[in-house]
């Protein structure tokens, strides 16, 4: 289920059937040009991952609105982050699950009250490209899997 209208409706005469959030989280520091072509493509692929990942367990999972923080602000991210999942916990979601490309997170893994997944992902490339879709096609797999170990 998606962070829709439509979708939320559906999930609340549901809830006792969808347990799982999932957050993805996205940097971005608007101030460098250098790094503002990157993070747009993180972004996307984020997006693109998340939909797949929400495609694939439909009914089961909630894809939270997009988390988004200022690149290397996690320290002082990781509170406000943790109120999102308790906030999530509260409706009752059973699992919060993290979705990262920013290997900085790891650094805070352990004060995170939800489940970080880092996956090495994407710099730059194209989303329509074969290799792309592969990629990702490849990763939705695995951290599904990895999902499923929780449940």
């Amino acid at each position: 289920m998606q962070w829709t209208k439509n979708d939320v409706s559906i999930y609340t005469a549901e809830k006792e059937y969808v347990d799982t959030a999932f957050i993805p989280l996205v940097p971005f520091d608007p101030t460098s040009d250098r790094t503002m072509e990157k993070e747009a493509f993180q972004n996307e692929v984020n997006q693109v991952f998340g939909q797949l990942l929400e495609k694939e367990f439909k009914g089961r999972i909630m894809l939270s609105p997009v988390y988004h923080y200022l690149t290397g602000r996690q320290e002082e991210e990781t509170e406000r982050l943790n109120q999102w999942v308790e906030a999530f916990k509260q409706q009752p979601f059973e699992h919060v699950f993290l979705f990262t490309f920013d290997p900085k997170w790891k650094k805070w893994e352990q004060q995170l009250t939800g489940q970080l997944i880092w996956i090495p992902g994407l710099s730059s490339g194209n989303l329509q490209s074969t290799e792309t879709r592969s990629f990702l096609k490849e990763q939705v797999s695995q951290v599904s899997d990895l999902i499923q170990a929780y449940w």
